[in-house]
């Protein structure tokens, strides 16, 4: 008995499926959901659900047309297979108000009531989350080619699947592709999948509609092209050599001295005044090789420094360079030792006012910052695109020390 394969590796244990011999679940449409479920094969003729609740207070059987939701004490409940991903997300969590409020009942079975969204991913690239609310109407499908036209045919073939597009994986980027002209696709990045994941469920959006918004939105955008020969520069355009120390002022973020400010200047040398009343880039330090969170804080910023490898600029703190994480769970800012790989990166913009602004390497977004009090904060690359337009990005003014 196969389970189909997704990006999640383990089963949880007490999520089973019964199935039939007369059942084939490799001629069923694949769920991401399938990998967090085990399949049991079973013989009908022995089968006996109220001795399977003594173990399994929850569990599905299929059958040849549909399949039965079982839980103790409750009438069992008969889906269609269009539902199954949507009943396999939801089921064990005890939902079932959910459940039913995304299905309707047509001759006795539930049925998901709006057409499934179809995605396909490629194996070993796949990042497709089974527990994103978004893609609980969906069905899944590895891909062994890239030829959109052939996918587009797939899902051609499958009546109950959405007809005027369909979605495909490849590692951190999402493609949506109108099904009758597949040379008309739209990328979109795993952070604003949960947004959009919901408007195509919902028939609330178009692969056209997403490109013309693209058009709006590209002036929000960091460019992703390199510039020859670029070199880091302050705010006055004066180049910052390598091995040069500087602090980064925050200045998207600033504070009014109060008036008895020079109450808290006692004892503090007047050179060093200048860092007080604002907000710094400050990276956390540790005696290890883990990672190290680089934040805003009140005061007392870190002091960096660039380092050029094969004409890459790299900003450092000691031995350690910024850069980033691909995770959406984890996308901050941070500083690593070791050179870091190319999706890893952080790439520097110049504002038009000679201030930098950060993205990670080719990324759709600049660093955001999220003020937590007193000028500290958290600096990351999760802004969701749909809040693109109404975005600040984070500006950093290079001090020279």
């Amino acid at each position: 008995m196969s389970c189909f394969a997704t990006n999640i590796p383990t089963p949880i244990s007490n999520r089973v499926v019964f199935v039939p011999d007369y059942v084939n679940v490799d001629a069923l449409d694949k769920c991401l959901q399938d990998n967090r479920v085990t399949f049991i094969p079973i013989s009908t003729s022995t089968f006996d659900a109220q001795v399977e609740h003594k173990t399994y207070p929850r569990f599905l059987l299929l059958e040849k047309d549909h399949f039965v939701a079982h839980v103790d004490g409750d009438a069992p409940i008969k889906c269609n297979y269009q539902a199954r991903n949507m009943v396999m997300s939801n089921f064990w969590l005890g939902d079932m108000r959910r459940l039913t409020s995304d299905l309707k009942q047509v001759n006795g079975l539930w049925v998901s009531w709006r057409p499934l969204v179809h995605y396909f991913a490629y194996e070993g690239a796949d990042s497709l989350q089974s527990e994103c609310l978004a893609l609980h109407n969906t069905v899944f499908e590895y891909a062994n080619t890239d030829d959109f036209g052939v996918l587009a045919e797939i899902v051609k073939r499958k009546p109950h699947c959405e007809q005027k597009h369909f979605g495909v994986n490849k590692g951190q980027t999402y493609i949506l592709v109108n099904i009758d002209d597949v040379e008309q696709k739209y990328e979109f990045s795993r952070l604003n999948l949960r947004i959009l994941g919901f408007k195509l469920w919902k028939k609330e959006t178009t692969v056209q509609s997403l490109i013309d918004e693209e058009t709006q939105l590209a002036a929000f955008r960091p460019n992703p092209s390199r510039q020859s020969g670029f070199k880091l520069r302050d705010a006055d355009g004066q180049e910052i050599a390598d091995g040069e120390p500087f602090m980064l002022h925050i200045v998207s973020y600033e504070i009014e001295p109060e008036s008895d400010m020079d109450d808290e200047y006692d004892g503090i040398p007047e050179d060093e005044r200048q860092f007080y009343g604002k907000a710094w880039v400050k990276a956390m330090t540790s005696t290890d090789q883990r990672p190290c969170f680089v934040n805003g804080a009140w005061h007392n910023g870190t002091r960096f420094h660039a380092e050029t490898i094969d004409r890459i600029v790299y900003i450092k703190n000691e031995n350690r360079y910024l850069n980033t994480h691909l995770d959406p769970m984890d996308d901050y800012l941070f500083s690593n030792v070791g050179v870091p790989a190319k999706e890893n990166r952080i790439q520097i913009h110049y504002a038009e006012d000679g201030n930098i602004c950060l993205s990670a390497w080719s990324g759709r977004t600049y660093a955001d910052y999220e003020c937590m009090g007193d000028g500290g904060g958290i600096i990351d690359f999760g802004l969701e695109e749909i809040y693109l337009d109404q975005s600040n990005p984070l500006k950093l003014r290079i001090v020279r020390l």
